[in-house]
């Protein structure tokens, strides 16, 4: 009976390991030419900060909004807030226009009290969107739970 040789096993072994060391060795070398996060940054990025102001005895709220998007860009960033008040559904919007800075910018946006139901105190649930229509159209959008306070609140 012959004994199969393991000769041709282990060469390919080696050869398999030589190319993977091989490959890591030269991918280390050489410099990226292909740093795609540095080359193509997000278009744009939104987040709802917390918490929001009451304003007008509950007529509106002052949200604010952290933006993020390419210097030069314009657009429009709105803020649709849904709040359970006292059993009854406060609803309202609120939007501005913005020119992007390349930087992170914050955003006051007035949200309006839909007429029948006030915002109070408590906490809210919103929708950030933000649309630019220059630089290459881009948007983004952020949506979460955040608190609404009274204005002396805000500054303690």
């Amino acid at each position: 009976m012959k004994v199969p040789s393991l000769r041709g096993a282990r060469s390919a072994r080696v050869l398999a390991v030589t190319a993977v060391a091989g490959g890591a060795l030269v991918a280390a070398v050489l410099p990226s030419s292909a740093d795609v996060s540095t080359q193509s940054p997000p278009v744009a990025a939104v987040r709802i900060e917390s918490p929001a102001t009451l304003v007008a005895r509950g007529a509106a709220i002052a949200g604010d909004v952290s933006v993020v998007c390419q210097p030069g860009a314009t657009g429009n960033l709105s803020l649709e807030v849904t709040e359970n008040a006292g059993g009854k559904i406060a609803k309202g919007y609120g939007s501005t226009t913005i020119t992007c800075t390349g930087s992170f910018q914050a955003v006051t946006i007035n949200v309006t009290a839909q007429p029948t139901v006030p915002f109070k105190a408590g906490t809210a649930f919103g929708s950030a969107n933000l649309f630019l229509s220059s630089q290459g159209i881009g948007q983004a959008k952020d949506e979460r739970e955040f608190k609404i306070v009274r204005a002396s609140s805000k500054l303690a």
